[in-house]
């Protein structure tokens, strides 16, 4: 039977309508090989390409770029004479899930990297892929090198460009540019870590001006919006201020500079997710034994046999649930939670396509949860032990809500 999700929730518009969709168009808009993801409609306006530069910018939700879109001439610029979409996140929410989509091609259900922590069963130890370290590690790159091979997904968007002639450009942070991660991902781009994101702006116009042979894709990934809102929150002034200061230095760094010297080339600028407010005072940890009582007895363990917990993230709090107790852990989760939360089998939303299009691979099978808390608007549900995981966040991500799920698209042909 279908789940039914509760109706403040969106699903991912995968096959047209979902940040899924744009890896294959990017490919196809430069080679005209395999066909474009997203809805050909959202793509009227676009002309023969030699270039396409994708601005990829972390946490900019659909409610925040409504907020700002009339304050800053590129966007009233885009708002005319490009085209403004409104699309989904994929499922989970997550950062990890739409990072390793960008450079790979591939929807969280066939990378197998579905969000920022969860458990992995060749290193039979919870971690998290990006900064490559256990969950419980505040070391990034500590895993053994060659575990690499089995954590990512191997094979790149920026190689199967460069074996169609296109060359590929990555402008990111030096803070995570080189590291395993990045060294994995951004294998076939010339890759220019970069300390600010004014520097990288510079570097990135300047590039463009100069000539080229063939078909070129830039793109340049902006984390620190993101970071703020995971640290003050989405409705803090911290938060705003950092929105104005990035849109501030596109439009005088970037565009303005730009302005009639591109021909043939297809500016984009997308967010792989928002941001809910949340509350760490009002935090609920699963782990209180006097509000869910025998839940830890239910869940897996690993060979040392300590739970495989926490998984996922305070917005989707993925449960590894020994099979023979997950009527009960569901049963007592949903009651426990309820008017806090929606909890749901795992199986369900995998036969519900909000993972990505079926099938999906046994990487992510391996590594999936067998049961999903998925919090309502300003809800938080975690798990608590001190100095390792607690929940210290005003703004997060990872669910189903509008805030979290809706981000634009917008796309300008020069």
């Amino acid at each position: 039977m279908s789940i039914v999700l509760d109706d403040r929730f969106i699903r991912p518009r995968y096959n047209g309508h979902c940040f899924a969709d744009l890896p294959a168009t990017i490919k196809w808009i430069l080679t005209g090989q395999g066909s474009p993801g997203l809805d050909p409609a959202l793509l009227t306006a676009v002309g023969p390409c030699d270039t396409v530069v994708l601005f990829f910018v972390d946490s900019f939700g659909w409610r925040f770029f409504e907020r700002y879109q009339d304050r800053y001439p590129f966007l009233s610029d885009i708002g005319r004479g490009g085209s403004v979409n409104r699309l989904t996140a994929q499922f989970p929410s997550t950062t990890a899930a739409h990072i390793t989509c960008i450079h790979t091609g591939l929807p969280p259900g066939r990378s197998g990297v579905f969000e920022w922590q969860y458990y992995e069963p060749s290193l039979d130890a919870i971690i998290t892929p990006l900064p490559f370290a256990r969950a419980d590690s505040k070391q990034p790159n500590s895993l053994p090198r060659e575990a690499a091979q089995t954590v990512f997904p191997q094979g790149t968007l920026y190689q199967e460009l460069g074996q169609l002639g296109v060359e590929s450009f990555v402008f990111q942070s030096r803070a995570f540019t080189p590291s395993t991660c990045s060294d994995t991902y951004l294998q076939g781009a010339q890759v220019h870590p970069c300390y600010t994101f004014s520097e990288a702006l510079t570097n990135l116009a300047t590039l463009l001006q100069k000539p080229r042979s063939g078909p070129a894709y830039f793109l340049f990934y902006f984390d620190q919006i993101d970071l703020i809102g995971h640290c003050y929150g989405p409705d803090s002034p911290q938060f705003q201020v950092e929105i104005d200061t990035f849109l501030t230095a596109v439009e005088r760094l970037f565009w303005r500079p730009l302005a009639g010297r591109l021909q043939r080339t297809l500016f984009a600028l997308i967010a792989d997710h928002g941001q809910a407010a949340v509350n760490p005072e009002t935090t609920v940890y699963l782990n209180d034994e006097t509000r869910f009582p025998g839940l830890v007895p239910m869940l897996r363990t690993d060979r040392a046999g300590r739970p495989l917990v926490p998984a996922g993230a305070c917005r989707d709090f993925f449960l590894y649930v020994e099979d023979d107790r997950l009527d009960e852990a569901h049963a007592l989760l949903t009651r426990q939670l309820e008017g806090c939360a929606q909890v749901c089998r795992t199986v369900d939303l995998i036969e519900a396509g909000l993972f990505g299009p079926l099938p999906l691979s046994s990487r992510f099978l391996d590594r999936v949860g067998n049961l999903v808390v998925l919090p309502f608007a300003g809800e938080s549900v975690w798990w608590y032990e001190k100095d390792k995981f607690e929940m210290t966040k005003h703004g997060a991500h990872g669910g189903l809500t509008p805030d979290e799920v809706e981000i634009p698209l917008l796309l300008f042909y020069f």
